[in-house]
């Protein structure tokens, strides 16, 4: 039987955003009210349908709602792109869910219900330290999105959270952690991501050696805790490391020629590849108005493909854990997680530095035997569901 595929689509519903968050990389956007109408979401439904059905293998499609704030769109928006989805993903092999990563300040009855009833997932944003995500009145915002996480807890919702590190948090690594252990939820904490104008980020920038301090010590914390917390990337770099030394542990290569598991609709429906997000001369064209074989078939995809494959090469040919780690990061990585040295050649600092890292530190405890490994791996199957709903930042 075939292996069932995940193909994840982020949909920029509206840019429009309710935060002036000091980093976000749709700044610019953010006063912009233009949204998805459903006429165009029902295009996109289609094309997506239509494509996917027609493979030789089982996929499983996710639609990850995105802004902006997407929950500024009225509750009634939601509720009829999913009658719609209901209605074009009917076949039995279809398997579709759905995800919405907000800021959760927006919170109101129909609003919880549409958060417990209509999406699968639910990840919210917040840094938890440093003061970045505010209102445009400067307020801060994040007094009100515990309120409002309490409120996701009672009512039995299913959440995750995504904090982006930054100059003004990065010295609370501990204490993030240590928020996360204590309310049991699962996060992905990531660097900061490219700005939207030059300069945007001065003051609060941080380096790829900064990350990866900052991950060598979030492992540090999870190794010597005795309850399982799920903080992403570290559990997948565990995992990764794990498989290098298991016997039979399955190879796994990210071979984009083959298989793009990630893409960006934007709200005017130019459909991006991660790596390639806004690029105006790196979009695959518009999935509202072209089917998705024609969008994916042409030389604009396979220059792309090619640009992606040459990262690879550069990066992990010569990496010992190239083959438990797929490749990924390079391929659709940006540039908080590696650098290009004197020489023009790209150096893969976040993701093999915390490989290594982990390597050493499992080296040094004594943790190199089939049974070690094979408790770590349980514990690490905890939560998986939602880290994978959280894997677009």
């Amino acid at each position: 039987m075939n292996k069932r595929k995940l193909v994840q689509f982020v949909i920029k519903t509206s840019k429009h955003c309710n935060l002036r968050c000091r980093y976000c990389y749709e700044y610019e956007g953010l006063a912009d009210k233009t949204a998805i109408t459903l006429e165009q979401i029902e295009n996109l439904f289609r094309h997506v349908a239509d494509y996917y059905r027609n493979l030789d293998f089982p996929v499983d499609i996710e639609f990850i709602w995105h802004g902006g704030e997407p929950l500024l769109q009225h509750p009634s928006f939601y509720w009829q792109a999913f009658d719609l989805q209901n209605q074009i993903f009917d076949h039995p092999s279809d398997r579709v869910t759905n995800a919405v990563q907000t800021n959760l300040t927006l919170l109101d009855r129909e609003r919880l219900r549409l958060l417990s009833e209509g999406f699968d997932y639910v990840g919210v944003s917040i840094d938890l330290f440093g003061g970045l995500r505010v209102y445009q009145t400067e307020l801060e915002s994040q007094e009100r999105v515990l309120k409002n996480m309490d409120k996701l807890l009672d009512a039995g919702i299913r959440f995750g959270c995504i904090t982006v590190l930054n100059k003004r948090n990065i010295d609370r690594i501990a204490d993030i952690y240590q928020f996360y252990r204590s309310m049991n939820l699962s996060a992905r904490i990531l660097p900061l991501f490219k700005g939207a104008f030059d300069n945007q980020h001065a003051g609060f920038e941080i380096t790829a050696y900064e990350t990866l301090a900052a991950y060598k010590k979030l492992f540090d914390l999870w190794i010597a805790d005795d309850k399982f917390v799920s903080i992403t990337p570290i559990s997948d770099a565990i995992q990764q490391v794990v498989y290098h030394y298991t016997p039979d542990a399955p190879t796994v290569f990210y071979d984009k020629r083959e298989w793009e598991c990630i893409y960006l609709v934007n709200t005017d429906g130019n459909l991006y590849s991660y790596a390639d997000a806004y690029n105006p001369e790196r979009s695959h064209g518009n999935i509202f108005t072209t089917p998705m074989n024609q969008l994916i078939d042409n030389e604009q995809h396979w220059r792309i493909v090619r640009d992606a494959e040459s990262r690879i090469e550069q990066t992990c040919s010569n990496c010992q854990y190239f083959g438990s780690c797929s490749g990924y990061p390079m391929a659709e990585g940006s540039r908080e997680y590696y650098e290009v040295d004197d020489r023009g050649v790209m150096q893969c600092i976040v993701e093999q530095g915390i490989l290594k890292y982990i390597d050493f530190r499992f080296r040094e405890i004594g943790m190199i035997d089939q049974d070690n490994y094979k408790m770590v791996l349980e514990r690490l199957n905890v939560n998986q569901e939602v880290n994978t709903a959280l894997s677009y930042a």
